[in-house]
C-alpha cells in the first residue's frame, strides 16, 4: 500500500522556521561573543597622603587601578606596573605587580610566565602560583609610579606608597643568589622579591625567599607621584565632528531722549552680563580637579581651568551710545549678540609638573571640549518718535507756511505741526572698558585643523625616564588596545541586526 504524503500544515511549518530561526541566532550569539571580549573588573587602587600622621591619610590614586587578568588579551599588560624582571637560561621578560586574595585578605605579588599565560606568585607563606588575579594597571596615565628606596631609620610611610592590605604597602628586596661550585653568582629567576612594607614600629618588608618569609630592615617601595598642575597645548578640532549652536540674545535695551528745548547730542551706557563656559573634557589617567592652563592659539595670556571640571565665569560689558535729537523727541537702542554653544573633540598635549622636578612630562591626548561664548554683538534702533504721545518723527513732510503782504511789512506764520527731520539720525555705539565677546579661539583653530585628528593611543609619552636608578621610575602609560577588536564585534552586531529586520 503506497502511502501518499501528507502536506505539512501551516502552523508546523511555522514552528519548523521558528525553530531554525532561533538556532541560528543563538550560533549568531556565540559568534557575537567570541568577536566581542568581555571588560576586565577595575578596582580602585589607594595610596598614603599625610606622612605626618602617625595613621595616615588613605585617598583614591587617579591614575592607577587593580584590573582583573584576561588570558585572552594579549595586550592587557603592555601597561602594567614593572616589579623587576625574570632571567633565566633561555628568556628575559618583565615582572608585573599583581595580588591575589588568600584567606580574605589581599596579598601582593609578581607574574611569571608559563607558556602562554601568567600567572601570580604570591608573597605569603603558602607561596602558591594563582591563575585568578589583578595587575597594576598605569594605563594612558601622567602619573609617575616607580619604586623609592626605604630602609627603617625613615620616618613612617612614604607618601604616595601603595595600600595592599590593612596596614600595609607594596614593596620589594633584591633576591640573594648564592654562587655555583666555581665561586660564580649566576642570576636566575625574578631578580626582587615582591612582597610588603609593614610600618608597625620602625617598619620591615616581608618577602617570600627560598620558600621562606624572610624580613629586612631596608628595600624599596612602590609610590605614586602624582603632578601639581597640567598645561594643554597644541590644541587641534576634529572640524567634521564639531557642533556649534547659536542663539540669537536680547542683552540690554534703553531708551535715548532729548528733553532739551535745543538739538542735541544725548548719550547712555548699556551695560549687560554673560556667562563664559569651558569645559575641556576627561581623558584615562588624568586627575580631575588639577589646576591646568590652557594655550589655545593667538591667546598671549592662557585661561586657567581645573581639569575636569565645568568652569564658569560671569562676564561683563558696556557700550556707550550716543546720537543728535530734536527736542522733545527720542529713539529706543537695543543690543542684542549671538551666544554660541560650540562642541568638538580634539586632540593636543598635555604636560603634567611635578613638585621636586623641573622637568614635565607630556603626551598626547584626545576628549571632547564644550564652550559657550558671545559673538557678534550689534545694535539696532527704532524710528525717532515724540515722547509726548509717541507718535514717530515725520521725514519726508515739509513745513506749511502762509504769507501776507502790505505797503508796510511782511508776516511769515507757522502751523503747529513740528519741524520735520530729513535724515534719520545716526547712532554710534563704542566700547568702554575690556572687550570679553567676540569670536571665540576654537573658531579660529577650526580654519587650520585637519578634517580628523584620530590620535594614537599607543604613542610612549614624552620626556619619560628609562633609568631604573632614579628614584622614580615611569611607568608605562597608554590606553587598550583590544578596543579595535571590540569595534570589530560591534560593526557586527550591527549588521546581523540590519539582516535580522529585514526578515
Amino acid at each position: 500500500m503506497t502511502r501518499v504524503p501528507v502536506p505539512l500544515q501551516r502552523s508546523t511549518i511555522s514552528r519548523m522556521a521558528s525553530t531554525s530561526y532561533l538556532i541560528g541566532f543563538s550560533c549568531l550569539l556565540v559568534l557575537i561573543q567570541a568577536l566581542v571580549p568581555a571588560h576586565a573588573a577595575v578596582h580602585s587602587v589607594f595610596t598614603h597622603k599625610n606622612a605626618s600622621s602617625s595613621l595616615g591619610q588613605l585617598v583614591t590614586s587617579s591614575t592607577l587601578v587593580w584590573e582583573s587578568y584576561d588570558p585572552k588579551d594579549a595586550t592587557q599588560l603592555q601597561f602594567a606596573v614593572e616589579g623587576g624582571k625574570y632571567v633565566t637560561e633561555d628568556e628575559h621578560y618583565p615582572i608585573y605587580v599583581c595580588r591575589v586574595p588568600i584567606d580574605g585578605f589581599q596579598v601582593s605579588g609578581h607574574t611569571e610566565k608559563i607558556l602562554q599565560r601568567h600567572v601570580c606568585v604570591a608573597a605569603h607563606y603558602k607561596h602558591g602560583k594563582y591563575d585568578n588575579f589583578d595587575v597594576l594597571m598605569n594605563k594612558g596615565h601622567l602619573g609617575k609610579v616607580g619604586w623609592r628606596h626605604w630602609r627603617k631609620f625613615d620616618a613612617g610611610v612614604p607618601v604616595g606608597a601603595i595600600r595592599i592590605g590593612d596596614d600595609s604597602y607594596i614593596g620589594r628586596h633584591r633576591a640573594s643568589h648564592e654562587p655555583n661550585k666555581d665561586g660564580i653568582v649566576t642570576h636566575w629567576g625574578a631578580d626582587f622579591n615582591l612582597g610588603h612594607l609593614e610600618p608597625e614600629g620602625l617598619g620591615k618588608i616581608r618577602v617570600i625567599e627560598n620558600e621562606r618569609e624572610k624580613y629586612y630592615v631596608d628595600g624599596e617601595v612602590l609610590v605614586e607621584t602624582e603632578p601639581f598642575r597640567y598645561e594643554l597645548k597644541d590644541i587641534k578640532l576634529d572640524r567634521l565632528r564639531t557642533e556649534r549652536r547659536e542663539n540669537l540674545t536680547e542683552l540690554a535695551t534703553r531708551r535715548l531722549e532729548n528733553l532739551g528745548d535745543k538739538y542735541s547730542t544725548v548719550e547712555t551706557v548699556l551695560s549687560y552680563t554673560f556667562d563664559y563656559k569651558q569645559n575641556w573634557g576627561n581623558h584615562e589617567g588624568v586627575a580631575r580637579g588639577l589646576p591646568t592652563k590652557i594655550f589655545e592659539k593667538d591667546v598671549s595670556v592662557p585661561a586657567e581651568i581645573n581639569w575636569g571640571l565645568k568652569h564658569a565665569e560671569k562676564r561683563s560689558e558696556n557700550k556707550a551710545v550716543h546720537t543728535k535729537l530734536w527736542p522733545g523727541t527720542a529713539i529706543n537702542v537695543t543690543l542684542r549678540g549671538n551666544y554660541v554653544t560650540l562642541e568638538a573633540p580634539y586632540s593636543g598635549k598635555l604636560f603634567a609638573f611635578y613638585y621636586g622636578s623641573d622637568e614635565s612630562v607630556s603626551r598626547k591626548i584626545s576628549a571632547e571640549v564644550s564652550k559657550s561664548y558671545l559673538k557678534d554683538v550689534k545694535l539696532e534702533f527704532s524710528p525717532v518718535y515724540w515722547i509726548e504721545n509717541g507718535t514717530l518723527v515725520p521725514t519726508t513732510t515739509t513745513t506749511t507756511t502762509t504769507s501776507t503782504s502790505t505797503t508796510t511789512h511782511a508776516t511769515t506764520t507757522s502751523t503747529n505741526e513740528p519741524t520735520p527731520i530729513h535724515e534719520p539720525p545716526l547712532v554710534h555705539m563704542k566700547d568702554q572698558g575690556v572687550q570679553h565677546s567676540g569670536p571665540d579661539t576654537l573658531e579660529k583653530t577650526l580654519h587650520d585643523s585637519p578634517s580628523s585628528n584620530e590620535v594614537n593611543s599607543h604613542d610612549a609619552p614624552e620626556n619619560m625616564s628609562s633609568n631604573p636608578g632614579k628614584d622614580v621610575a615611569l611607568a608605562g602609560f597608554g590606553v587598550n588596545a583590544a578596543g579595535s577588536i571590540a569595534a570589530a564585534g560591534t560593526a557586527f552586531m550591527a549588521l546581523f541586526l540590519s539582516v535580522l529586520l529585514s526578515l
